[in-house]
């Protein structure tokens, strides 16, 4: 039997997490949540997930200072990032992309287009490792 892929959200709006924790379960992902940053950055060491979904304005370090830490670190940097954001300017979506992130939606998005993109991502990074795998004689 296949693992289901492990989705990590991360928002410190319960009214945000619980239901988008409940409808990736529902479509078949193993999703955890976290409050934070920090405890992002926590999950991140004990269990690996296959994608994030990061959300940009929380307290202390926000989601792009987490963005931009997955993204220079080795161990994390090939994870998928979603962020998720209250400011639609295209500056924030600019400097989102910029630090390694693979999308960034606006607040209010479409559930079912989170899901529609989460299982875009996890396939064209399916693709690519499946990629390098075959490139590199595996």
């Amino acid at each position: 039997m296949i693992e289901p892929r492990h989705i990590l959200i991360v928002d410190d709006d319960a009214f945000i997490r619980r239901p988008l924790e409940f409808i990736l379960r529902a479509e078949g992902f193993d999703a955890e949540s976290a409050v934070d940053g920090d405890e992002c950055l926590r999950v991140v060491r004990q269990r690996r997930p296959d994608l994030i979904v990061l959300d940009v304005m929380m307290p202390g370090r926000d989601g792009f200072e987490i963005c931009r830490e997955l993204k220079s670190d080795p161990s994390t940097s090939e994870i998928p990032v979603v962020l998720l954001s209250a400011r639609g300017r295209e500056h924030d979506r600019e400097r989102g992309l910029a630090l390694g992130a693979q999308d960034f939606m606006t607040k209010p998005y479409s559930p079912s287009d989170l899901v529609r993109r989460v299982r875009e991502i996890l396939s064209n990074a399916e693709g690519a490792a499946g990629a390098a795998a075959r490139g590199s004689g595996g």
